[in-house]
């Protein structure tokens, strides 16, 4: 094992493995108004998240995650933190996680703050598309809905 893989290695530490396993179970939502799914084309990951919305506000969430523990680990803190915002600040949320994996002085905040567990991947550009993907799939459901 090379010290690249050693330093891979290390960041699925207890944490990270132990806020992926909120995600191991899909949650559905009765009536979605909208749904989405993004699949990486680096590694096949794939997210399905359906969201219920009052205006732009989020009011409840359900995903189906079948990736690896960084893309769970995103969707765990992401069921919680995404109720009661705005599609607006869900981006932003989004926005500080690129920033943070790009080595930007930028670390997740609020609601947001235990994705702080993913900064030591910032040096593993080839995962930085799984980190994002949850994200992805939020927008995308904001612009499937018109």
């Amino acid at each position: 094992m090379s010290l690249d893989d050693d330093n891979l290695v290390a960041f699925y530490n207890q944490e990270l493995i132990a806020l992926s396993g909120e995600a191991m179970l899909p949650r559905s939502l009765p009536k979605p108004d909208m749904t989405a799914k993004s699949v990486s084309p680096i590694c096949g990951s794939e997210v399905t998240v359906e969201l219920t919305v009052n205006g732009d506000t989020i009011t409840d969430f359900g995903f189906e995650v079948e990736a690896c523990a960084l893309t769970k680990a995103v969707v765990a803190v992401m069921r919680h933190a995404i109720i009661g915002k705005s599609r607006a600040a869900v981006a932003r949320a989004g926005q500080e996680m690129e920033d943070m994996l790009a080595g930007k002085p930028v670390l997740p905040s609020g609601d947001w703050h235990r994705l702080k567990v993913l900064e030591p991947v910032k040096d593993y550009k080839a995962r930085h598309n799984s980190i994002l993907l949850p994200f992805e799939a939020v927008e995308k459901a904001f612009k499937s809905r018109g």
